[in-house]
């Protein structure tokens, strides 16, 4: 195997670094995150540039990106912040999702708009009382005559509130003695009469944003559906590694911008006569720092290169999504330390990228479910 990137994966960093770094200054982020806002004309580059089309099948309008390319993109895109690359990390899941196991006519419609910008994507699955315990989930959807009515509410749930957004919901639709069996997966509008969307007040990710919605008896038509009923679970696992994977790069992007801002604090801030960075104790900070970015990079790639080469993956996904979110907070924990009081105002990125952090071990199967996971590969 050879993870030495080629020519084109060369450019394509290349290309989304300079795009990034033009729209997303460190002032602008920095307005973005304090509002909650998440900037629409941004979104509108990257698909004018290509980056969204990356993530849907070549057959509906898109590249169809193999995942070393896209782990490029998502790494690049992360480094302002985590939130502009979990949105387009949000239409590659659901990308997936539909071209899996949705109708023809439903590729035909939603696919190519989500390659042009003009739709969106978003996945709705914890509940109140289900997270780590997903299959728990109480939201229900009943037959009307020709239709389905859905009733319950979901909570914690990125870029669900986004305009054009289309919310793949996990729902109930028959009671069974086995809790993963008669759940199934629709298409849903955010629009539609019934849904009340709230953003969450959190305290990271400010941008792209967490809401609970609410299902007041929403009426969906038939080909709603996406593929038979009651076989959603099956459907959701066929791509957690793609997610893992994908959240890796995602993490990746952010720890490496945290471990490049704190290594240029080192160098330009003085105190005894020196550079702090000349310093024993702070110069090692950020060799721990540099080599832990390094090891999480190539952990992805191999997972990466596995998912393009149809190997088993599970067990590296999850360590990939394990490993890079808790490194993440380690090296943003260690960039506080370094920049020290400046850390602390939101002059300098550091202290949104340690906010941000928090999240990582939690969203998309916290870490104490991929140890779990993981042991279960190494058949304990």
């Amino acid at each position: 195997m050879d993870f030495s990137p080629s020519v084109e994966q060369a450019i394509l960093r290349t290309s989304v670094q300079k795009l990034v770094q033009s729209l997303c200054t460190n002032e602008k982020v920095r307005q973005w995150d304090g509002e909650g806002t998440y900037p629409e004309d941004v979104y509108a580059a990257m698909v004018e540039a290509g980056f969204i089309s990356m993530v849907v099948p070549a057959e509906y309008g898109g590249l169809g990106s193999p995942m070393s390319d896209c782990i490029i993109l998502y790494e690049e895109v992360a480094r302002p912040s985590v939130d502009f690359a979990t949105r387009i990390a949000l239409q590659a899941w659901g990308c997936s999702i539909l071209a899996d196991v949705a109708s023809e006519a439903t590729k035909r419609e939603i696919l190519p708009a989500v390659a042009q910008g003009e739709a969106k994507l978003s996945f709705s699955l914890t509940e109140p009382g289900s997270g780590s315990d997903a299959a728990a989930l109480s939201t229900r959807a009943r037959r009307h005559g020709g239709d389905w009515i859905i009733s319950g509410q979901k909570v914690f749930s990125s870029g669900a509130d986004a305009p054009g957004n289309r919310i793949i919901l996990a729902a109930r639709t028959a009671a069974t003695n086995r809790k993963h069996e008669g759940i199934s997966l629709f298409l849903v509008p955010n629009d539609l009469q019934g849904i009340t969307i709230r953003r969450l007040d959190v305290i990271g990710r400010r941008m792209l944003g967490l809401s609970e919605i609410f299902f007041d008896d929403v009426r969906v038509p038939a080909d709603s559906l996406l593929g038979e009923a009651g076989r959603g679970w099956g459907y959701i696992g066929r791509h957690l590694e793609r997610e893992r994977i994908t959240l890796a790069a995602n993490y990746l992007g952010c720890a490496a911008s945290a471990l490049d801002d704190a290594t240029r604090y080192a160098r330009e801030r003085r105190q005894f006569g020196r550079p702090i960075g000349q310093f024993q104790a702070v110069s090692h900070m950020l060799a721990d720092m540099a080599t832990e970015v390094e090891c999480g990079r190539w952990l992805t790639n191999m997972a990466a290169w596995r998912y393009d080469n149809g190997l088993p993956c599970r067990k590296e996904a999850s360590m990939a999504k394990l490993y890079v979110s808790e490194m993440l907070q380690r090296v943003t924990s260690s960039g506080m330390q370094i920049l020290g009081g400046h850390a602390y105002t939101t002059d300098h990125a550091m202290q949104r990228h340690w906010r941000d952090a928090r999240n990582a071990t939690v969203g998309g199967g916290t870490s104490q479910i991929q140890r779990e996971l993981i042991a279960r590969e190494l058949a304990l």
